[in-house]
């Protein structure tokens, strides 16, 4: 009876804690600044950004309403046709500077085409006449899109005058194409957002962490700082008692900001206004990446909690935390430069095994039931640990200060 009286006062004071602590933290003005950030601002963001570029690329590739790529050409009157091949393709010739090399490093011009003085010769005797294009490969973005438009008009121009010099001598056209080459693409309209779906779990495990940085930071740090600890620990309670339901606070902020960001990314991507996204994320997907990755959610407080508790103010918790957002980010680097397939290999590893489980969920391609086992039990027990060792540091008297 007396054990037994004992684990229900255990577990009411856990309780009160735990209100206490979520009654104070919806007071925060900064947590719940931050958590309508992570809501609403980050898929708005996200999806705002994607309409820009798909909008800004449409009006630089479409042949009938775009702009006509300029192009600075040397030599122009060497090769008459081709310049007016290029006007059709709706490239604009324009006089080349003196220096069209320095012209591309200094960004004055995107792309030069230099027509050799040989070129004319070589076209009459239907030999390859040389021209010579002058770009930077370093830049990236509208510059590129430039460049592969002239390129591709040109060879556009020569493949056609190859045809003609074929016929001319009686030749089928065809034995320019010994092998035809037919493709068939069997990806999944969602698996062809591949750019968008590794972007998400960095995005999402962010989240995650911002949800309750700063109530783990409030609960060890803050409290200590305001002097509110001392007297919360020398309530009949046990330490360990103290700190699971400071944890459980910011793992149910943590949860919380990670279910509603999963919502605005639902609805963001059934009804944004963006042809090239093609991703169906229902309810059932969320539910799924929800429940198999919650464990991360445990991982993340744990660690914030651990560290908060370790720094000796509310300033230097808010730059260790700021730091340590960044660790969970690096194992998700994989899944841009290896994208890497689930494995026992990868499953173990807390964020990466969450990240193949959102991109793979969202892609509506299943992950075998062990990889998953293996995923939620491995980060469950990792956060068991650093629970542990903040319990432990909790159990010393340096905790106050």
């Amino acid at each position: 009876m007396q054990l037994e009286s004992q684990q229900i006062s255990a577990f009411k004071g856990w309780w009160i804690i735990l209100c206490k602590e979520v009654k104070d933290n919806l007071r925060d003005r900064r947590t719940l600044t931050t958590m309508g950030i992570s809501i609403i601002i980050g898929p708005l963001l996200m999806f705002g950004f994607i309409w820009f570029a798909e909008k800004t690329v449409k009006e630089e590739t479409d042949p009938v309403n775009a702009e006509p790529v300029k192009l600075a050409v040397v030599g122009s009157d060497h090769a008459p046709n081709l310049m007016a091949w290029l006007a059709q393709n709706n490239i604009e010739v324009t006089a080349a500077p003196s220096d069209p090399e320095q012209a591309i490093k200094d960004g004055q011009i995107r792309v030069a085409l230099i027509i050799e003085q040989t070129y004319p010769q070589a076209f009459i005797d239907g030999k390859s006449a040389p021209i010579r294009l002058m770009y930077d490969s370093s830049i990236t973005g509208l510059e590129q899109i430039s460049y592969q438009t002239v390129r591709n008009a040109l060879q556009g121009y020569s493949q056609q005058i190859a045809v003609l010099r074929l016929m001319a001598r009686g030749i089928s056209p065809e034995v320019l194409n010994p092998v035809q080459i037919n493709t068939s693409d069997v990806s999944t309209p969602e698996a062809r957002n591949a750019q968008i779906l590794t972007m998400m779990p960095y995005l999402i495990i962010m989240f995650i962490m911002a949800g309750g940085m700063y109530l783990a930071i409030d609960t060890t740090a803050g409290e200590r700082e305001k002097g509110s600890l001392e007297p919360l620990l020398t309530q009949p309670l046990r330490r360990h008692t103290v700190l699971i339901a400071k944890l459980a606070a910011t793992m149910l902020f943590s949860a919380l900001t990670f279910l509603f960001v999963l919502i605005g990314f639902s609805l963001a991507f059934n009804y944004a206004p963006i042809d090239s996204i093609t991703l169906d994320v229902g309810w059932a997907k969320v539910a799924t990446v929800f429940i198999f990755c919650l464990p991360f959610v445990f991982v993340a407080s744990a660690l914030m909690v651990l560290l908060a508790a370790y720094t000796k103010s509310y300033k230097e918790a808010q730059s260790y935390l700021s730091m340590i957002m960044l660790v969970p980010s690096l194992p998700l680097v994989m899944l841009t430069v290896l994208s890497p397939e689930p494995s026992t290999s990868n499953m173990w590893i807390p964020s990466l095994s969450q990240g193949l489980i959102i991109i793979e969920t969202f892609k509506g391609e299943p992950i075998p039931g062990l990889l998953i086992a293996l995923s939620v039990i491995s980060s469950i027990a990792i956060a068991i640990l650093i629970t542990w060792l903040a319990i432990k540091l909790y159990q010393r008297e340096r905790i106050l200060g």
